[in-house]
């Protein structure tokens, strides 16, 4: 089974969010996020004063859905993040990229399509 599509605005494990995705793809009404657009990180790393953590480009996608020539995101694929491993923990629920997919009607029995 696919992954929830991620978008820009939905969230990482971190409580940050993706900043940017593909302006011509929208997936539930936001536009598309692929690997290398950007997050953001609220996260702080231990110090004085505590240097903050830098959001960078998600650097996992689904490599055989391709949005505006990027892998397509998802839900569960890493973020860079100067902190501890971080990922994508949000998605569009009702899209699902990856693992499969759903197989067309077939012509039923013999290859001949059924008629009414």
């Amino acid at each position: 089974m696919g992954k929830p599509a991620a978008r820009l605005g939905d969230t990482t494990a971190h409580g940050g969010s993706i900043i940017a995705g593909a302006p011509t793809v929208l997936i539930g009404g936001m536009p598309a996020a692929r690997m290398n657009d950007m997050h953001v990180c609220p996260m702080l790393n231990p110090g004085t004063p505590p240097p903050p953590h830098i959001g960078q480009q998600i650097i996992l996608g689904c490599p055989t859905v391709m949005i505006c020539g990027q892998m397509a995101a998802r839900m569960g694929d890493m973020v860079m993040c100067s902190g501890p491993p971080d990922s994508i923990v949000a998605g569009c629920p009702t899209v699902l990229i990856g693992e499969g997919g759903g197989g067309g009607a077939g012509a039923g029995p013999g290859g001949a399509a059924a008629s009414a």
